[in-house]
């Protein structure tokens, strides 16, 4: 049994590996863009049409000198611990919660970390960049007149914007769950940096317009009135340059420079969190390419490209290997091609071809499985009860009419007593008690439903669990559906020994049986049917593989071993019906 488990964790060590190299590299290139926005930030700050060469120098003496390597440590840590973060958050993937309650309690820790390390490396992004500001806008406290300290509501007003900025960017990034979004065309990783970094950049300085405009009124509304007070009374001998807050907020607001510098500091803060999510992304969605088989050239510890579809606790590396697989089989070269339809010596078995498709059908077949249960779900859910007959108001007043009639002539109906006396069924039998019991619950169940705001938070939606597989598995499906039709479409001139040609019935029935599954989605009423690209994307991707393989296979579909109900199912694809 042992011998069975270990190359199992095995194999989802050597997958977690894939994974950790690539987080190590977004968290590097994180780093190392604390730099280029500093330096960015630098060149605005310092900016002089009169002396260009000395303003260049200045800024680049300044990012060079040691204080500044010193001071920009803590922001580095902090970007280290929001990486780590985001790595776990994507190893782990998305979950699914069937409830709103359950949602928020699996959710709430990571949020408040998260929300504790945005405002971190908001408020440390805000006191490094103003060590580099004058004396009024980098120092907390002025000296004044007796040897005292006034309170610089200035520098109070930048560092609470950096951290400011990032409570914005965690509310306006809350509901996002670190899912994956390929690119549609593959690009190499220094083109998608470099077109990434001056998009983020740029759309931060439009983007960052709005906030500073809240943070300004913010500021005006609380900080003015309560904050300023609690930090002048932390500190002895510190007195506040304005006792009116209306003052204090009219000499912030009638300082352009302040307004601009808070400006850039929010955007910088902004381009910095979309900037570390965006190499995150680069990062994992970047090509890999997995070994079919083992052999001499291939070590122990590398993951096969079979092995790497069947990772189901990390899905980043089943996505890349069904990736992987969509570009062997839309490739115009056909050498790895003719490595899956190739026999094995010795013994002349097609193991790598059974081993791939075997998996890949297994895939669709599982996932198919799955959306077809959570679609019965949402249908039993949404069908409306059928409402017994109740008694009319007539027949009641008859029946009481009828007992008034009998009891004051002494009537009883010996018959019925008798018969229910020696009837057994009606006698109170345990499992009418349990049914009962099952009804009253239920009746109570769906009171507490009835209240406001029970639902939303213990409700389970009917459209939660479909929604949840589409969005994170579909994206596999998708390249796995079409390249397996693009290898049987292939086979007719590349496979040799035929070993597709066995297994392409089954390979026929399981896409349609998938299509009549995804059909079924529209049947129930999905809120975001109309318009989820998962959806779409995995409809028209069935059908595209349906009609790769009859388009190929048009003057063999008599030859091939086919139950009646697929050779019906395929008629429309053979007469091109199919939308």
């Amino acid at each position: 049994m042992a011998a069975i488990v270990e190359p199992v964790s095995s194999r989802e060590l050597e997958c977690r590996k894939i994974c950790v190299e690539r987080f190590i590299f977004a968290i590097m290139y994180s780093v190392a863009a604390q730099y280029v926005l500093l330096t960015m930030f630098l060149l605005l700050v310092n900016f002089s049409v009169l002396h260009p060469i000395g303003w260049l120098l200045d800024s680049f003496r300044l990012l060079c000198s040691l204080s500044t390597w010193m001071w920009i440590m803590p922001l580095i840590s902090a970007v280290i611990v929001h990486g780590i973060f985001l790595a776990k958050s994507y190893l782990s993937g998305v979950t699914y919660c069937p409830t709103r309650f359950q949602q928020i309690y699996r959710t709430i820790i990571q949020k408040w970390i998260l929300l504790v390390v945005n405002c971190a490396i908001g408020f440390l992004t805000a006191w490094l960049y103003t060590r580099f500001l004058r004396d009024e806008y980098r120092n907390l406290f002025l000296p004044a007149e007796n040897g005292k300290y006034i309170l610089n509501e200035k520098y109070l007003f930048l560092v609470l914007g950096g951290t400011f900025a990032g409570v914005y960017f965690f509310i306006k990034n809350k509901t996002e769950q670190a899912s994956l979004s390929f690119p549609v065309i593959q690009q190499a990783r220094y083109q998608q940096i470099r077109s990434q970094l001056y998009d983020i950049v740029y759309r931060s300085l439009f983007k960052s317009v709005v906030p500073t405009l809240i943070y300004t009124s913010f500021f005006y509304t609380f900080c003015c009135v309560y904050f300023r007070h609690k930090v002048t009374a932390l500190f002895q001998g510190v007195t506040l340059a304005e006792e009116s807050s209306l003052g204090s907020f009219y000499s912030i607001l009638i300082d352009i420079r302040l307004l601009l510098y808070c400006w850039i500091l929010l955007s910088q803060i902004l381009s910095n969190m979309n900037l570390m999510q965006m190499l995150f992304h680069i990062f994992l969605t970047e090509y890999r390419e997995f070994p079919l088989e083992r052999s001499s050239m291939v070590t122990d510890s590398e993951v096969t490209l079979t092995e790497a579809l069947a990772s189901k606790q990390i899905l980043i590396v089943q996505q890349l290997a069904a990736l992987n697989l969509f570009t062997i089989a839309e490739d115009h070269d056909g050498t790895r091609r003719s490595r899956l339809y190739a026999l094995s010596i010795p013994g002349g078995h097609p193991y790598n071809w059974r081993l791939v498709s075997g998996e890949c059908i297994r895939l669709i077949r599982h996932f198919s499985a799955e959306l077809s249960k959570s679609i019965e779900a949402a249908s039993s859910q949404a069908r409306p009860e059928v409402n017994k007959l109740r008694p009319t108001a007539s027949g009641d007043a008859e029946k009481i009419l009828m007992k008034q009639y009998n009891e004051s002539y002494g009537i009883r109906s010996l018959s019925s007593f008798a018969e229910s006396a020696t009837d057994p069924a009606s006698k109170p039998q345990p499992s009418n008690i349990c049914q009962t019991v099952d009804r009253r619950l239920d009746v109570l169940r769906s009171m507490l439903c009835s209240i406001p705001g029970i639902y939303y938070l213990f409700g389970e939606p009917k459209t939660a669990k479909p929604c949840y597989l589409l969005a994170s598995q579909s994206q596999q499906i998708v390249w796995v559906s079409q390249a397996l039709a693009s290898l049987a479409a292939h086979s007719i001139a590349e496979d040799q020994f035929g070993v597709v040609q066995d297994d392409l019935p089954s390979i026929i029935r399981t896409l349609l049986h998938l299509k009549q599954t995804v059909d079924k989605v529209g049947s129930i009423q999905l809120d975001v049917k109309k318009v989820d690209r998962n959806y779409l994307a995995l409809r028209a991707a069935i059908r595209r593989s349906l009609y790769r393989i009859t388009y190929a296979f048009a003057d063999y579909l008599i030859d091939i071993v086919l139950e009646p109900n697929d050779i019906k199912a395929l008629q429309g694809f053979i007469n091109y019906r199919e939308v």
